[in-house]
């Protein structure tokens, strides 16, 4: 009884192991942005992966994301970080699709909520050292979890989180027309300072 009891338990964590490792690779921006494989990920790293991730959430590459793309794009990232395709994601799935692991994501308590004023990468960046550590990651990440959380039943739907993503949405498009162009992008991202200016035509 005790062989096939342990047999079980050692089925069990391999799933989960295995799931876990299918997580950092398919779907972890930490992992995709640490280009050096530091365990860390530096800022001219984040501006690369920011590159990438706003071409594929243009859905008809005409260089502009519109809110509806920013919308759908959201729509999947919420599906991918549903594991177990049980229509609800957990802290530790949300995390482990930003960050590769969950660490103490379970921990956190206090939201995080973001606006116009703020950038990712700089309230990830708490250390001040200008790179994104793994546990800064995942602190960030399970914050915003208990924001996006709207009954704070350790539960977020994909409506909880969809309807702040209209909100965010919102905030991203600086001059409300409708589309998040990629400086705006940027700065909601890694900050205004950071971010490229918009290429404009040179005035006559």
């Amino acid at each position: 009884m005790k062989l096939i009891r342990s047999f079980n338990v050692l089925v069990g964590l391999c799933f989960i192991f295995s799931l876990g490792s299918g997580a950092v690779y398919a779907q972890s921006l930490q992992e995709k942005a640490d280009a050096d494989r530091d365990q860390a990920v530096a800022r001219e790293e984040m501006k690369s992966a920011l590159d990438i991730r706003y071409k594929n959430e243009d859905a008809n590459q005409d260089g502009k994301v519109t809110t509806d793309e920013y919308l759908q794009a959201r729509q999947k990232n919420f599906d991918d970080a549903d594991q177990n395709q049980d229509k609800v994601v957990v802290v530790e799935e949300w995390v482990i699709y930003w960050c590769g692991t969950a660490g103490d994501a379970a921990r956190v308590r206090k939201p995080l909520k973001m606006d116009r004023t703020a950038s990712r990468s700089k309230r990830m960046d708490t250390s001040k050292d200008g790179k994104i550590q793994t546990g800064e990651c995942v602190a960030f990440w399970a914050g915003r979890f208990v924001d996006l959380d709207g009954n704070k039943d350790g539960k977020m739907t994909r409506d909880e989180y969809i309807s702040k993503m209209m909100a965010m949405a919102k905030a991203m498009d600086l001059n409300n027309d409708g589309i998040i162009m990629i400086d705006e992008y940027y700065i909601s991202w890694i900050g205004k300072d950071k971010a490229p200016a918009r290429n404009r035509k040179p005035a006559k």
